[in-house]
């Protein structure tokens, strides 16, 4: 049984890094374009820096390394890392920050728009 751990463990190494590398492999060789990744489209049709993309990105990817890093630490849970309730908090009033960002730019500011 505990081969049959090892191996299992090893398949799923190979799967995600696999996954992983084919990702990265397209980043570099332009077929995945991260053009426009942290800028927002205007009404006019241009492209404006958007801080709300930042942090969401910056976030979420603090909060996925350091889960990951649980996992790898402790490989032989039984259960996935228990994520404690302030991060989750905050990782969805981030979603939430760049969300309303969202609201506002593409209904509010229209209307008030319209208002002149």
């Amino acid at each position: 049984m505990e081969l049959l751990t090892k191996l299992a463990t090893i398949e799923a190494g190979i799967l995600v890094g696999g996954c992983f590398a084919i990702v990265a492999y397209k980043i570099v060789v332009g077929e995945i374009s991260l053009a426009g990744l942290l800028y927002s489209k205007e009404p006019g049709g241009g492209a404006v820096f958007s801080p709300a993309r930042l942090q969401l990105l910056i976030f979420t990817a603090v909060v996925a390394a350091k889960y990951l890093a649980e996992v790898i630490a402790n490989p032989r849970q039984i259960s996935l890392p228990h994520l404690p309730l302030s991060v989750v908090v905050a990782l969805g009033a981030s979603h939430g920050v760049y969300l309303g960002g969202k609201v506002v730019s593409a209904y509010i500011q229209p209307l008030l728009r319209n208002q002149r």
